[in-house]
């Protein structure tokens, strides 16, 4: 089971921050990413990155209108299993970067947001492989008794100075009442928009803290 979000924060700034950093936000992951990469849509996101070898989520799917890509603009926020979205023209943009990791990652892959950066990182744990199954009692005690190589606190797959994006709370859909994202908006011109019901208060909170 993955560890919970304040958990992970306590770890990063015990054992992860540079000196003077202080830990702002640490956003979980609570649903599928879906992306735009040119005329291509996809929902979940499709990647060759190979993923974490720990459970799946046991997230719902997209609903089939949203998995096919139809829709016209940004309806997809309306289906509550998707939880991110990566929108770009090319593949080798920022925010495809992140689709990558937050589906290879599944619901290890954590934001973080200090005073000074913006990173993706994993629980170092999660990044261990599985240990392969052993025949009989004999082949356990010696698995057990063998030394496991130590492995970071925090494995960091995404990291760059805040500066290089700009965080905004942008209402989406097509409902009276809309549906709130976090937007990352990447120098690149890409950008990733994550739900956050207190989206405003949270971004207000970020800027507070550069």
């Amino acid at each position: 089971m993955p560890k919970n979000r304040l958990k992970i924060g306590e770890i990063a700034q015990q054992r992860w921050v540079e000196p003077g950093e202080q830990v702002v936000w640490v956003v979980d992951p609570e649903g599928h990413v879906g992306s735009t990469i040119g005329p291509t849509r996809a929902a979940p996101h499709r990647t060759d990155v190979a993923a974490l070898e720990v459970p799946v989520p046991e997230w719902p799917l997209p609903t089939r209108a949203v998995g096919e890509g139809r829709f016209h603009h940004d309806e997809w926020v309306h289906d509550p299993a998707v939880w991110g979205w990566s929108h770009a023209q090319r593949p080798d943009q920022v925010a495809v970067r992140w689709a990558d990791s937050f589906t290879a990652g599944r619901d290890e892959c954590r934001l973080l947001l200090t005073n000074r950066r913006l990173a993706l990182v994993v629980d170092g744990e999660a990044t261990r492989p599985a240990a392969p199954a052993s025949g009989g009692l004999l082949g356990r005690v010696r698995s057990l008794g063998q030394s496991q190589p130590d492995v970071p606190a925090l494995v960091t797959w995404w990291d760059a100075p805040i500066t290089t994006a700009r965080l905004d709370a942008v209402p989406l859909g097509r409902a009276v009442d809309p549906e709130w994202f976090v937007r990352v908006a990447f120098a690149d011109g890409s950008t990733f928009e994550f739900r956050d019901a207190q989206a405003e208060q949270s971004v207000r909170t970020a800027h507070a803290n550069f």
